[in-house]
């Protein structure tokens, strides 16, 4: 039997590119005070209104940790655009004078954010883009560009991008008043991401788990609710299983239903306040017969990772999320490289 060599094994570009994440986190980290130094400049003749926030797929997870943190930090309302309202109903944006618009794309191709953040421009917003291309459309529509900088991703999942716009949306958060994550608070992201990621057999027998059967509920609350978005969907796009995301609070108004013997909940619980909740799910879950997987900060977690007390918790769940779907598309003779069906670039309208 012949065994492939690490540059054609199954997963090899996801994985190198998982890899690369502490290097680009660290070097986002380094850019901390111009960031929002940066954001703050582009509000400090009048402040916003209000921050509304445009994107797709892992982006919109992106783009939701942002508004936990505008929210937190700063009190002001948020909302997430909805683009088919312009794209496919024709109504142009309205009332967003004075507001901040932030978008998100990894490409900076995608032509519903390009045209919605041109449009959001022209109604008075001002516009942020989150994006890897800094000489993108997106880039060209907007009033200032955070660029990633993380490098060429040819995987179709996307890894350092995602946590990249993590971190990037919450330096907007900080740059938009007192409360932020500080500079200090920062830099201790790469380590521990590198922590994360070198701790591989937990991943490998929590994916045995979920390879044995073809569908689960990820469920976290308040900082780990983007990342049980973002899990779901790394779940979905590598394995095919049917995987779905969900508030932890949401889960118990009816889809914790779907969960029992033969469906697992992977559990996302850090040490942040609204955490507590997911951790109690797990005798509501024991009672249905349902396997259960613990990712988080508590001593007895099936995957662990450091608590920092902070949003920054999401980045490390949305790692712990990312080694999940690698190894249960391993245990399943997937390769999550090329899934089926998909591409790197989804030109959505």
């Amino acid at each position: 039997m012949s065994v492939s060599s690490p540059a054609t094994r199954p997963g090899s570009q996801m994985r190198a590119e998982m890899a690369e994440q502490p290097q680009v986190l660290a070097a986002l980290a380094a850019r901390w005070p111009m960031l929002t130094a940066q954001v703050a400049n582009l509000n400090r003749s009048t402040a916003p209104l209000g921050v509304a926030f445009l994107a797709r797929g892992s982006s919109d997870h992106a783009a939701l940790l942002g508004r936990y943190a505008v929210e937190l930090q700063t009190g002001l309302p948020t909302c997430l655009i909805a683009p088919s309202l312009a794209t496919a109903y024709g109504n142009d944006p309205t009332g967003f004078d004075s507001w901040l618009l932030v978008a998100l794309s990894q490409s900076g191709r995608t032509p519903e954010i390009v045209d919605l953040a041109r449009r959001h421009a022209a109604a008075g917003a001002r516009v942020v883009a989150v994006t890897n291309d800094p000489d993108s459309d997106l880039a060209d529509a907007s009033h200032l560009t955070i660029a990633l900088n993380a490098g060429a991703e040819l995987a179709v999942p996307a890894t350092k991008t995602v946590t990249a716009q993590m971190l990037a949306v919450l330096a907007i958060a900080s740059g938009l008043g007192l409360g932020g994550l500080t500079t200090s608070q920062v830099e201790v992201l790469p380590e521990a991401v590198a922590g994360v990621l070198g701790d591989t057999e937990a991943p490998a027998r929590a994916a045995q788990v979920l390879a044995a059967h073809d569908r689960l509920a990820v469920v976290g609350r308040g900082a780990c609710y983007p990342a049980a978005l973002e899990g779901a969907l790394k779940l979905q796009e590598t394995t095919g299983l049917m995987a779905h995301g969900f508030s932890t609070a949401d889960f118990r108004h009816g889809p914790i239903a779907v969960c029992g013997p033969d469906s697992p909940g992977l559990l996302l619980a850090g040490s942040g306040p609204a955490d507590a909740d997911t951790l109690d799910l797990r005798a509501a879950l024991a009672q249905r017969g349902a396997p259960v997987l613990l990712a988080g900060t508590a001593p007895e977690a099936d995957l662990s990772w450091p608590a920092t007390g902070n949003l920054l918790e999401c980045l490390l769940a949305t790692v712990r999320g990312q080694q999940l779907a690698l190894a249960t598309s391993e245990a399943l003779g997937v390769d999550p490289d090329r899934p089926a069906g998909l591409a790197k670039v989804t030109l959505t309208r």
